[in-house]
């Protein structure tokens, strides 16, 4: 997989770095040591987060500490931000 920019060396945000994991559950630890993990089966029936359905894709899960990205062909095809997460463990 090319990926455009090495993740690692741009953190900006809160996100430390996620773990795709098994049965669609995100993890992520933010940059405070906190960490959480976010159920994503449900929203991969909505056509933004749809190709998480496939493994590869689901597998490629990278941040840049304030968007969390997957890749298809090294093309970045998901993407939300941090601030989606708190949004989505409010659960909004």
């Amino acid at each position: 997989m090319e990926v455009k920019y090495d993740a690692k060396k741009t953190q900006w945000g809160p996100i430390a770095y996620v773990e795709p994991l098994e049965d669609g559950i995100l993890r992520v630890t933010f940059k405070s040591g906190n960490m959480t993990e976010i159920d994503m089966k449900p929203r991969m029936e909505a056509i933004r987060f749809r190709p998480l359905k496939i493994p590869e894709v689901w597998k490629s899960a990278d941040t840049n500490g304030g968007l969390i990205h997957w890749y298809k062909g090294g093309q970045d095809i998901v993407e939300f931000s941090w601030d989606e997460v708190i949004i989505m463990l409010e659960g909004r």
